[in-house]
């Protein structure tokens, strides 16, 4: 036996006449002619290479056979209706799972725009990953992550893009502003308009290779022709700003990871000219992927609401 072979007509059949009693009652049902039913029938019997039925006058007894295509009818109808309860629950924008990434960075932003979405939407529920570039945009790819926000998408540039030759949708959110951080107490601290060529006697706290602020850094100081005094690699923005905040260096980092520390004075941002460096967030999903109704509610929430509240806290940071 094959039971690729049978169909789902004929497990309907099979339900139906044994509900009914009656091969010709099952067919009234069904809108059949009972010899349509038999035939049916008949053809299931063949598939399994054994009768469904043992036939007793007018009645209709289940062979062992019977039974167990019957239960697998119920079987099959029961997942059919569980299915049609799942894609329900999954066209709905307030239910389902969004399966979220974000860069480290990200983390000091999400959090107040991921609680009022949840307001909005307490139905869905969150699977966050917290991840680098790299392995942000090779989830996207894998499609293990529905939505990402973080900013470029490593080795992606825009004639890429524009030829659309890449599959990422990268979507603008809000401004990054970069800025410089020293300690509080720091001589340059209170200075205006400071000149990159005064930061050469300094020593800086650099993120590890493979950040996007320690490739911004690197580019500044270039551009600038910096040469400082000395260069400290730290893991992740909260070791850099403590190491800064035990005057181990400054440091450039995004404005949207100081603002506990900026408000307690824990921290200051120089005022350093050709800064804040402006770098952009982007909510990322890939355009060739299905995007699942939790994730596209998210997305527009990010795109409306969640951009003018990131607007309007940084705006608040660099006053």
């Amino acid at each position: 036996m094959n039971p690729t072979h049978l169909t789902l007509r004929q497990l309907q059949i099979l339900e139906a006449v044994q509900d009914a009693g009656s091969m010709a009652e099952a067919g009234r049902t069904l809108h059949m002619t009972g010899p349509g039913v038999t035939q049916q029938i008949q053809q299931l019997e063949k598939v399994l290479g054994a009768p469904v039925y043992d036939r007793l006058g007018r009645r209709l007894k289940l062979t062992a056979a019977g039974r167990h295509a019957l239960a697998a009818a119920h079987d099959v109808h029961a997942r059919l209706a569980a299915l049609a309860r799942e894609m329900d629950a999954l066209a709905n924008r307030d239910e389902g799972v969004l399966h979220l990434g974000v860069l480290a960075t990200g983390t000091h932003i999400l959090p107040p725009l991921l609680a009022e979405f949840r307001r909005r939407a307490p139905g869905i529920a969150v699977h966050m990953v917290v991840s680098t570039r790299e392995e942000l945009a090779s989830h996207l790819l894998e499609g293990t992550v529905d939505l990402a926000l973080m900013g470029r998408v490593p080795g992606r540039d825009d004639a890429a893009v524009a030829a659309n030759a890449d599959p990422l949708v990268r979507e603008p959110l809000a401004d990054n502003p970069h800025v410089i951080i020293a300690w509080v107490g720091h001589p340059l601290a209170g200075e205006r308009g400071i000149a990159p060529i005064e930061l050469r006697h300094e020593t800086f706290i650099q993120r590890e290779s493979g950040s996007g602020t320690r490739a911004m850094l690197d580019d500044f100081l270039r551009m600038h022709r910096v040469s400082p005094r000395e260069r400290l690699t730290m893991f992740g923005n909260e070791m850099v700003k403590h190491a800064v905040m035990s005057q181990l260096g400054i440091s450039l980092t995004s404005m949207h990871t100081l603002g506990l520390e900026l408000s307690s004075s824990a921290l200051v941002h120089l005022d350093v000219e050709y800064t804040p460096i402006l770098r952009k967030w982007y909510v990322v999903h890939h355009g060739d992927r299905w995007l699942p109704p939790a994730a596209t509610a998210f997305r527009d929430y990010l795109l409306t609401d969640g951009a003018a509240q990131v607007r309007a806290s940084t705006a608040a940071l660099l006053r």
